[in-house]
């Protein structure tokens, strides 16, 4: 696990414990065809396998920033199946892209966020920062997410495997059910274990497993 700062490990670490009740409601924005950009193929496949494993999570399809934005703060796990982009030149503006508008850092430090428990990015480089001159700071998407609620959050250093992610996702959320509920808490220990699954498959290539992180507490 890692964290931006001891702040938002401690932010994280109280968070964690004051959200109430059990993460029974997920959000799920799916995106597999963007404008201007190449279609994410398996983003079908990775949604189909969220409402198995996450039965009644709301899936929204391309839908505009308004809309996720609005249901955001009624969702306990968010997971984002999109194009990520970084923008060097401003970290602060690196964003989701969504059918309308994209969603930056600065969209979700806006929202108040309560009661959330987990937000997982299978993005490109959403836990990126590579600015010169601001390697120290926390400015990517993992961390705002963090910033604006959610005690659990994953991210991604590089661009992603399309397919590949669909399998980090699967081993991720398949640790996550014990008992026949989700736990969030298990999220460090259940990224770990889907990564490692995915290294013994493909030793030599890391950069298809290397990419995810998790942040929090």
């Amino acid at each position: 696990s890692y964290t931006p700062t001891i702040r938002s490990l401690r932010h994280a670490r109280d968070r964690s414990r004051a959200a109430p009740g059990s993460p029974d409601r997920t959000l799920v924005v799916a995106m597999p065809v963007t404008p201007g950009l190449p279609d994410l193929r398996h983003v079908g496949a990775e949604t189909e396998l969220l409402r198995e494993l996450l039965p009644g999570a709301d899936v929204l399809t391309a839908p505009d920033r308004a809309r996720v934005l609005a249901e955001l703060p009624s969702h306990a796990i968010a997971h984002f199946a999109c194009h990520g982009t970084y923008d060097v030149g401003n970290p602060a503006q690196s964003r989701l892209l969504l059918r309308d508008a994209p969603l930056t850092a600065g969209d979700l430090n806006a929202v108040g966020l309560e009661g959330v428990h987990l937000a997982y990015l299978s993005a490109c480089h959403t836990a990126m920062n590579s600015a010169e001159g601001l390697l120290d700071e926390a400015l990517h998407l993992a961390g705002a997410l963090q910033a604006a609620g959610f005690p659990q959050v994953v991210g991604t250093l590089w661009e992603l495997d399309d397919e590949a992610a669909v399998e980090v996702a699967e081993g991720f959320y398949r640790g996550l059910r014990t008992a026949g509920a989700i736990d969030p808490g298990a999220a460090a220990r259940s990224l770990h274990h889907a990564v490692r699954a995915l290294r013994e498959e493909y030793p030599r290539t890391p950069s298809l497993w290397a990419s995810h992180l998790h942040f929090g507490a």
